[in-house]
């Protein structure tokens, strides 16, 4: 009979070592280059340890490997930003929790079961929150398309690494992103509702000049602003900040920020394992 492992002894810290180890080399070499031996020389182990935590190459990976994408409140607000929040939401949660991603998506090309992980991310039909707030018959194909856009966006930032794009603050892709996915997030036909007007210059038809074009920049900011604000605020009460520090922060009342940011009892995460029965998917 094994005994079970004491918390924080000598087992646990080889473990956590190889994990560790894993991580790293997966998410640098993917599946195919990275080996139990160089995993195991990386960790400071033998190999036979790696063996006997983890059984084979494949359960390592399987350990170490995770595609968590939190949507959080992101399908509530105005639908005509749904696209920069789903962007958004899709950034912090890569740029929080990088080495669970990455060994998926760095694998995704030469490894069949990390490909079915993120084809489960991207498409997985019955299980697409996205889909489900949707309308219109191809609502299904219109919120895959928004994860195949996403998709690319990750690729294009944390793995190609082009440099626009990997150097950009994550406020200013989804502010020009975002609104892209527009045609996609409302229903096709009579029935999609009617974009925003602009606001028009005072005796002009044309677009505003001088001071009215920086005073709409000045908005488009504030609003980016007021977005990034929103998203770190409920980050933080999540982490378990109080109502009153966040509130101090921002000059209002506990009060106050209690309203705005009311804790959920339930946030929906979507996670994608090696395989699409496991958990919920983006999108």
């Amino acid at each position: 009979m094994t005994t079970p492992e004491r918390p924080g002894g000598r087992g646990t810290r080889t473990r956590q070592a190889i994990l560790a180890a894993a991580r790293e080399l997966f998410s640098e070499l993917g599946y195919e280059q990275t080996t139990v031996r160089t995993v195991a020389h990386r960790a400071g182990v033998d190999p036979a340890l790696v063996m006997k935590y983890f059984g084979s190459k494949e359960g390592l990976f399987d350990a170490v490997s995770e595609l968590t994408l939190s949507f959080g409140g992101a399908l509530s607000g105005p639908p005509e930003q749904l696209g920069e929040r789903l962007l958004g939401h899709v950034l912090a949660d890569l740029d929080g929790r990088p080495d669970r991603s990455l060994p998926v998506l760095r694998s995704m090309l030469t490894h069949p079961q990390a490909a079915e992980a993120v084809r489960c991310a991207v498409a997985d039909p019955g299980n697409s929150p996205v889909a489900d707030a949707l309308t219109g018959e191809d609502a299904q194909l219109r919120a895959t398309l928004v994860g195949t856009v996403a998709l690319g966006l990750l690729v294009s930032r944390y793995l190609l690494r082009v440099p626009e794009v990997e150097q950009a603050p994550a406020e200013q892709l989804t502010a020009l992103l975002g609104p892209c996915l527009r045609p996609l997030l409302t229903p096709p036909g009579p029935d999609a509702p009617d974009a925003p007007a602009a606001p028009a210059a005072p005796d002009s038809p044309a677009a505003p000049a001088g001071p009215l074009r920086e005073l709409a920049a000045a908005e488009a900011e504030r609003r980016a602003a007021a977005e990034r604000v929103d998203r770190l605020a409920r980050a933080a009460l999540a982490a378990g900040a109080s109502f009153a520090e966040v509130g101090q922060l921002l000059g209002i009342t506990r009060q106050a920020a209690r309203k705005r940011w009311p804790r959920e009892e339930s946030t929906p995460t979507l996670t994608t394992t090696l395989g699409c029965h496991s958990a919920l998917l983006l999108p």
